[in-house]
């Protein structure tokens, strides 16, 4: 009798300690699960937010890539065929001075106008615009290397459609400086100037003749000189 109670209360602790460890096994085997879940869930999530990541990356660059220039200096713009006009402006009358860096916009105010570039410094990379545009058209280059560009529109070279541009340290100096100039660089007419020397030269003339007269007295077929 004694032995089977013995026997008995033995068997109660083997069973609790069984029913423990498969209790444990089973939320070990839970928590595992869930572990693995959430680490599933964190590495989608990961790798979902790196994909819009690069996404947004990729945008930026394209917008960067495609905005044109890259000079750090200004933008200056030169009018193509303004009103009609077989000129750039500015840059046919005169050079068109602008500091190294800075970009030039060139605008279509006309039709059927090109840019062709006739000579560059060397090192120089600027290719032009060849093919013929139209009204409200732009294109932009940024002129990085020192020295002189010049350039003409293809269709209207021989009506005098061409232009420069000079690259240089202090465009805010003007020119070169002193040195003689043409006679329509003085901002006068060049008849006014043939006007003027006319006028001197007729006043010489008449201080000359005035002395003869003076000195020699009147000429002798007036019937009233010396005999």
């Amino acid at each position: 009798m004694k032995r089977r109670e013995f026997l008995r209360a033995a068997s109660v602790p083997a069973a609790a300690t069984t029913a423990s460890a498969t209790a444990g096994l089973g939320a070990a085997q839970e928590t595992t699960e869930t572990s693995g879940g959430t680490a599933t869930g964190t590495a989608t999530g990961t790798s979902t937010g790196t994909a819009m990541g690069t996404g947004t990356a990729t945008g930026t660059a394209s917008d960067s890539g495609g905005g044109g220039g890259g000079g750090s200096g200004e933008t200056v713009t030169v009018t193509v065929g303004p009103g009609g006009s077989l000129v750039y402006e500015p840059g046919t009358s005169e050079p068109l001075q602008i500091a190294p860096g800075t970009t030039v916009e060139f605008v279509w105010d006309s039709d059927n106008h090109n840019i062709v570039v006739d000579s560059q410094p060397d090192g120089a990379n600027w290719q032009g615009h060849e093919p013929l545009e139209n009204t409200g058209f732009s294109y932009s280059h940024t002129f990085d290397t020192l020295g002189t560009y010049e350039y003409y529109c293809e269709p209207h070279r021989t009506a005098g459609m061409v232009a420069t541009i000079e690259v240089v340290e202090n465009p805010d100096a003007g020119g070169g400086g002193g040195g003689e100039k043409e006679l329509h660089e003085l901002g006068v007419p060049i008849h006014a100037h043939w006007v003027g020397a006319a006028t001197i030269l007729g006043i010489v003339v008449t201080v000359i003749f005035t002395f003869y007269i003076l000195k020699y007295g009147e000429s002798a077929h007036t019937g009233t000189g010396r005999n």
